[in-house]
């Protein structure tokens, strides 16, 4: 039952969003659709210079604030257009938080009387191919981390235990740590043995066994180890293929390994899509050897469809709600046995998988629920 507001509506500023459909900015704009729009507004901030969604975001009643830099990069100039935009009169600013690099934000908010500043974790590592980078950005990380205080904020979220671990640390009190999980539609992803005929079909992958990826071509997935796994299974099965869906900065290095191995009619790289809940259904095998995550999304829906997964032991295990998830070193041969040993029991129980799981209900992943979560804690309930 929706709340009745019998107020001026609870304004939200959600930040950052990015010009991508998947992580923070999916989660932020996934909990808005859902939203008792009566009670509650949102807007959302952002430092890419367009979003190709807007319309999508301003056809909800909310609006985009675009900000010409990082905090880090120019603090005079963020400093004066994020107080620009809390002139408008936020109740809630909502920090979706991957890493430590400053505290700015907060301090602004708190500057501003803004009444409930919450700090939300979405991750356990940090995202930066270049290794040298990425050891001054986790260096910077600890260090920052160090100064955080409950002053700085009112509320603080984790989309895992391991995620609240890696922002707040020994800082927050963990009783004070609010596990938030990363809910989906889960009707939308449920095993539909019509759409896994068409999409096998005009994809031309009726008869093989089709291991499936979901993610973002970036350090974290992790894609050279599943290539290389794959190669290894090439050599042993015939009617084998991995469908690879996302894009990003390592999509066009992976596509030349994929050449060199000669792998070209065996991989699909099928880019960014709208889809995507359709491609579970499609899939023998959904796997996710990241290097790290926070509670990766793909994981909720590759078992909200029923299919059998295998993720890297650097992933919390928070995320295993249903019986078919394994969990493996990152270590090629453990994986190709794993896989190899799956391929050789398989058969195609329909009937198990167009069941919705009870289990991520019951774990609260069905994202209608979850908002009436997220709505009372902003209420203060």
């Amino acid at each position: 039952m929706p709340f009745r507001c019998f107020m001026n509506k609870i304004k939200i500023l959600q930040f950052p969003i990015a010009n991508s459909n998947g992580g923070i900015t999916h989660y932020a704009l996934n909990n808005w659709k859902f939203m008792d729009k009566d009670c509650f507004h949102c807007d959302f901030a952002t430092m890419s210079k367009k979003i190709d969604f807007e319309n999508e975001i301003i056809q909800t009643g909310s609006k985009i604030h675009y900000i010409s830099c990082y905090a880090e990069d120019n603090k005079e100039q963020f400093r004066y257009e994020f107080e620009k935009i809390l002139d408008e009169r936020y109740d809630i600013v909502h920090l979706h938080t991957k890493q430590w690099k400053s505290f700015l934000v907060e301090q602004i908010c708190k500057e501003k009387g803004v009444k409930k500043i919450i700090v939300h974790a979405h991750n356990a590592g940090i995202d930066t191919l270049d290794s040298k980078k990425r050891d001054l950005e986790i260096k910077l990380h600890e260090e920052t981390k160090r100064n955080f205080t409950e002053k700085m904020a009112t509320d603080y979220w984790a989309c895992s235990k391991k995620a609240g671990e890696f922002l707040f640390g020994e800082q927050i009190d963990k009783k004070k740590i609010k596990v938030m999980p990363n809910a989906i539609e889960l009707d939308k992803f449920a095993f539909n043995s019509e759409v896994r005929k068409e999409y096998r079909r005009a994809n031309e992958m009726e008869d093989y066994f089709v291991i499936g990826h979901i993610g973002r071509f970036v350090y974290q997935k992790n894609h050279d180890f599943l290539i290389n796994v794959f190669y290894e299974l090439t050599k042993e099965v015939d009617n084998i293929k991995l469908v690879l869906l996302g894009d990003g900065e390592l999509l066009p290095e992976v596509k030349r390994k994929v050449k060199e191995l000669k792998l070209e009619n065996d991989v699909l790289f099928l880019g960014h899509r709208d889809d995507i809940y359709n491609w579970y259904s499609a899939m023998d095998i959904f796997c996710l050897p990241s290097r790290f995550e926070g509670l990766p999304l793909s994981m909720i829906e590759a078992q909200a469809s029923g299919v059998c997964c295998i993720a890297s032991s650097e992933i919390t295990e928070e995320v295993k709600i249903c019986d078919n998830v394994s969990f493996l070193p990152l270590e090629q041969c453990k994986w190709k046995e794993k896989i190899m040993s799956l391929y050789s029991e398989y058969s195609l129980d329909e009937n198990k998988r167009e069941k919705t799981p009870e289990k991520l209900v019951n774990a609260g992943y069905n994202l209608r629920d979850q908002v009436k979560i997220i709505e009372k804690e902003y209420l203060g309930k």
